[in-house]
């Protein structure tokens, strides 16, 4: 009986010890982290496809050159820009990079290939 007992007490101080490591420790009052990790955007939806969108162009932003041809920025971005401005031979296509900051990131076309990158912080949602 006493070595049921030891085996037993061991099990559960190791179960405690394994829930303690993953269970983070919140501010009073908090009672889960679990919105902010799994979901990054807005929890009512609002801007959902916008939030989405966001992602995926902050994680792909970076494959865009200096030198590379509208085709090419279209391939990797794989969706028209939110946002595009032209005048004479530039062109400038821009993307929300990053949602919580409503960044945008404009790439600059001179005669169809990029000439610059350029990051903006714009309002409202």
């Amino acid at each position: 009986m006493d070595m049921y007992r030891l085996t037993f007490a061991v099990a559960c101080v190791t179960l405690a010890g394994c829930a303690a490591s993953v269970t983070p420790l919140l501010p009073p009052g908090r009672m889960d982290v679990a919105a902010p990790i799994l979901a990054p955007c807005s929890p009512d939806h609002r801007g959902a496809q916008s939030c989405e969108d966001a992602r995926f162009n902050g994680t792909v932003i970076s494959q865009i050159h200096k030198g590379q041809t509208q085709s090419e920025v279209r391939t990797i971005m794989r969706h028209d820009a939110e946002r595009l401005e032209t005048a004479g031979s530039t062109e400038s296509w821009g993307y929300l990079t990053s949602y919580e900051n409503q960044m945008v990131t404009w790439i600059t076309f001179t005669d169809r290939t990029v000439s610059s990158l350029s990051h903006e912080i714009v309002g409202g949602h």
